[in-house]
């Protein structure tokens, strides 16, 4: 694994779903860690505790638009909803683990 100098960040838990954002796609990254969220729970995203319970949608959001079309270079913000460790990147990786399924401490992307 090659650490180009950035921040590496570990998790414990199990990933059940990997996910990616666009923005040009996808309306938000809060819409794409709601469909995530919902895959990783085999819900409905309308049958999830609101998301601004755990983090501010529109700083999530903020936070991995890119600004005058750049990214905003190895950005992570991780955040737990329930039981799922949720874990966003600003290239558009999206993972989210169970928390409830403890496992060695891994690089959270490889």
């Amino acid at each position: 694994m090659v650490n180009r100098g950035g921040l590496l960040v570990y998790r414990g838990c199990t990933p059940v779903v990997d996910a990616e954002y666009d923005f040009e796609n996808d309306s938000s990254a809060t819409e794409a860690v709601l469909r995530a969220l919902a895959d990783a729970a085999g819900v409905d995203p309308t049958e999830l505790p609101p998301l601004f319970d755990y983090v501010d949608p529109d700083a999530l959001n903020a936070l991995f638009e890119p600004s005058d079309g750049v990214k905003n270079g190895d950005t992570l913000l991780s955040f737990r909803v329930d039981t799922w460790n949720v874990f966003v990147r600003s290239d558009g990786r999206i993972r989210v683990c169970d928390a409830t399924q403890p496992t060695e401490p891994e690089p959270v992307f490889e």
